[in-house]
């Protein structure tokens, strides 16, 4: 079924000056101003055809980027073996803590699709699978790229474009956009996650394939930094990254890092994007995914943990920094 897509161009456009919102909420392109790094084609993280996507600025359209002041280690050195920490649910799932919260709570979502957020007090409830809190969804989620960030959970709308942020304390949904160049597969077809949310140090973020307008018409992976009240852009971001072309993806201080795989045991963190200097790297770091189905793949700034869901066991990983 073909959808028609509205497009626009990437420009480069640091930041984006805060306004209030009148309403609740919002129709937008989120690359509509975006910082765009011509594309390393060596880094792509797959072995197989490269991207044909290529941008030729001259020095003075680039823009001058500095690294800013390290808010965290953010040289990633390795990453542990995973440690399972519970068996529950489905083989597809998403585990999550709030990257800007307090305490222990736990977050969680049982399958590919519904519309039901469980809240589970400490991992030792979460070990004994009783619920403290259940939240139902006004519209169902798909996927497992969601996230719960300062007290709202964040979420692709199924069968949609639309990302989503409903406040858990007052229950409703307090932002809305609709990621009008996002190019999304039929929802009877998807069998991966294609819109992720991120949480670091830095906030929120959106990772997503659109329509590139400026070289060859082509797919791109975008990365956007988001203000989390109200969904609207600060920075946009092209990636080397290739829909289908890589596993799972996780951001730490503002580097996106890829797997190549999630069923292969033995993968590889073989991608990374740093979007403080606008360099791609190939890390090749080894990955291990022990249950051979990870679903969801997330950073969580509190612990610097990663946490997985891999084929219906809850699994966590140690980042180990080089500095």
């Amino acid at each position: 079924m073909a959808t028609k897509l509205t497009t626009t161009s990437l420009e480069t456009s640091p930041t984006i000056r805060a306004t209030t919102p009148h309403v609740n909420q919002h129709t937008t392109s989120l690359s509509d101003t975006s910082t765009a790094p011509p594309i390393d084609k060596s880094s792509i993280a797959d072995s197989g055809p490269k991207s044909r996507l290529s941008w030729t600025e001259s020095p003075a359209d680039q823009p001058k980027t500095t690294k800013k002041p390290a808010m965290c280690k953010d040289t990633v050195a390795s990453i542990s073996e995973p440690v399972q920490r519970n068996s529950y649910g489905l083989s597809d799932g998403a585990w999550m803590r709030d990257g800007r919260g307090h305490g222990n709570v736990i977050y969680l979502t049982n399958g590919f699709y519904g519309n039901t957020l469980l809240e589970f007090r400490d991992m030792d409830t979460f070990k004994s699978g009783q619920a403290s809190n259940s939240y139902k969804l006004p519209y169902s989620f798909t996927g497992t790229g969601h996230v719960v960030f300062n007290g709202a959970f964040y979420y692709n709308r199924a069968f949609s474009r639309d990302v989503i942020r409903y406040d858990l304390r007052h229950r409703y949904v307090a932002a809305w956009t609709t990621l009008h160049d996002a190019i999304l597969e039929e929802q009877a077809h998807r069998t991966q996650t294609e819109l992720e949310f991120a949480v670091d140090e830095s906030g929120l973020w959106l990772l997503y394939p659109a329509l590139d307008t400026e070289g060859f018409h082509q797919e791109v992976t975008l990365l956007i930094h988001l203000r989390h009240r109200d969904l609207q852009p600060i920075q946009s971001f092209r990636t080397g990254l290739r829909r289908g072309r890589f596993g799972n993806s996780f951001l730490v201080c503002g580097v996106l890092y890829a797997v190549n795989s999630m069923e292969r045991r033995n993968a590889n963190v073989t991608y990374a994007f740093d979007t403080h200097t606008l360099t791609h790297t190939v890390p090749s770091l080894a990955f291990t995914n022990a249950h051979a189905h990870t679903a969801q793949l997330a950073y969580c700034p509190l612990d610097k943990k990663l946490y997985a869901w891999d084929n219906g066991r809850q699994m966590t990983y140690d980042v180990v920094f080089a500095y």
